[in-house]
C-alpha cells in the first residue's frame, strides 16, 4: 500500500510503497478515511532532535491524528467490531504502571505514542493499533470531523484545566489549530474577551474567522502592552499558551493579571528562563501544565461538543490533499499558510 513517512534519516518527507500492518491479539486494523497533519510531524519533515529520539526505525508510516473503520480485530478485542467507526487516541499505555491505575493514563510512566513510536502511523489506507487507544465514534460525526478530535482534546484539556469563569479576558498564544480550536472553546465558556497572538498573517485571519475579538501580531506590536491597554492595565484573567516560542513564555506569565491563571501547552525546543518571584509568586499566578487528553474523560466531552454541533471543527480545516501530494502539504503547513491539512487516503 501506498504510505507517507520516512525512509532514511534527513528532511523532507516520501512517498513510498509498504505491507498493510499485521493485527496483533490486541490490536484492531483500520481502515483510514481521513488523517491530518499535526506539528509533531513537521520534527520528522525538518528531521531534528525530537525525530531523532523519537525514531522506531525505518520504512515509518507517520500520522497520528485520523478517523476510519475497523476491518479486523485481533483474537483478545472486546469492545470493538468489524464496521465501527474510530477515531484514534495517540497516546498508548502501558495499563499496569501506577499513573494508569490512578486516572492518569495519559501520562503513563511507559507511554508510547502512536505515529511517533511505533513504525505504522496513520499517513496510509490502513493503520493498526492497540484496541484500547481506538475511540468508538457516532454516525453523526464525519470522518474529517473525526480526525480532529485528538487535537480538539488538547484543546479542550487545557480549557478544562483553565476553568474559566463567565467574564474571564483570555489570551491564546499561538493560531495554529489547537490554539484555534481553544478560541473557540473560550468563547462559549463565557470569556468576555478572546485575544489571539501569532506570527503570522494568514492564522490571524483564521482566528478572526472564528470571532475572537482582537488579534495581535507580535512582529508588529508588543502583546504584553497590548493586553494591559485592552484591560485598562489589569492583565488577562487566563492565558493559554500554545505556541511554543521561548519569548511567549515569559510574555504569557507578564500579561496575566494578578492572581490570574497561566496554561502551559506548547513544547518548546529549548529550556526558558524566568523570574519565578516577579513572575509568578507575587503575582500569586496559578500555573499549570497540560499535555495530550485526560483518558478518556476528555473524549466523551469532545464527541459530545461535536455531535451536538456546540463548535465546529471544519472552521480550522482549511487543505486536504491525496497521499501522492504530500511533499506540498508538508511545505504548505510548514510555511504557516494553513490551518488544519487532511489527508483522504
Amino acid at each position: 500500500m501506498k504510505a507517507i513517512g520516512k525512509t532514511k534519516k534527513g528532511p523532507g518527507i516520501e512517498v513510498f510503497d509498504i505491507a498493510e500492518p499485521e493485527v496483533g491479539p490486541e490490536d484492531v486494523l483500520v481502515r483510514v478515511r481521513a488523517s491530518a497533519i499535526c506539528g509533531t510531524d513537521l520534527h520528522y519533515y525538518h528531521w531534528d532532535g525530537y525525530a531523532e529520539r523519537h525514531n522506531p526505525g525505518f520504512p515509518r508510516v507517520l500520522g497520528h491524528e485520523f478517523s476510519g473503520d475497523v476491518v479486523k480485530v485481533g483474537d483478545n478485542v472486546k469492545t470493538l467490531k468489524v464496521g465501527d467507526r474510530i477515531a484514534g487516541e495517540t497516546h498508548i499505555p502501558c495499563k499496569v504502571c501506577y499513573l494508569c491505575n490512578t486516572g492518569r493514563m495519559h501520562i503513563c510512566k511507559n507511554m508510547k505514542i502512536f505515529g511517533v513510536d511505533t513504525l505504522y502511523g496513520s499517513f496510509a489506507p490502513y493503520t493498526v493499533l492497540p484496541e484500547i487507544t481506538a475511540v468508538k465514534i457516532p454516525d453523526s460525526i464525519t470522518y474529517e470531523e473525526g480526525a480532529l478530535l485528538e487535537p480538539f482534546g488538547v484543546a479542550l484539556h487545557a480549557i478544562c484545566e483553565a476553568n474559566i469563569g463567565p467574564g474571564d479576558v483570555v489570551v491564546i498564544t499561538g493560531c495554529g489549530p489547537i490554539g484555534l480550536f481553544a478560541q473557540q472553546l473560550a468563547k462559549i465558556s463565557g470569556a468576555s474577551m478572546v485575544i489571539s497572538t501569532d506570527t503570522k498573517e494568514y492564522r490571524l485571519n483564521l482566528s478572526k474567522r472564528i470571532g475572537v475579538d482582537e488579534t495581535i501580531n507580535v512582529l508588529n506590536v508588543d502583546p504584553v502592552s497590548r493586553v494591559r491597554e485592552l484591560t485598562d492595565g489589569k492583565g488577562a484573567d487566563v492565558v493559554i499558551e500554545l505556541s511554543g516560542a521561548n519569548v511567549a513564555v515569559k510574555q504569557a506569565l507578564d500579561m496575566a493579571a494578578l492572581n490570574g491563571k497561566v496554561v502551559f501547552v506548547g513544547t518548546t525546543q529549548k529550556p526558558t528562563e524566568i523570574d519565578t518571584t516577579n513572575q509568578i509568586l507575587y503575582k500569586e499566578l496559578k500555573v499549570s501544565g497540560i499535555t495530550g487528553r485526560i483518558m478518556f474523560d476528555t473524549w466523551y466531552r469532545s464527541i459530545k461538543l461535536v455531535q451536538n454541533k456546540i463548535v465546529d471543527l471544519t472552521q480550522v480545516m482549511t487543505h486536504k490533499f491525496a497521499l501522492d501530494d504530500a511533499p506540498k502539504a508538508f511545505e504548505l503547513l510548514d510555511k504557516g499558510e494553513a490551518g488544519k491539512v487532511l489527508f483522504i487516503p
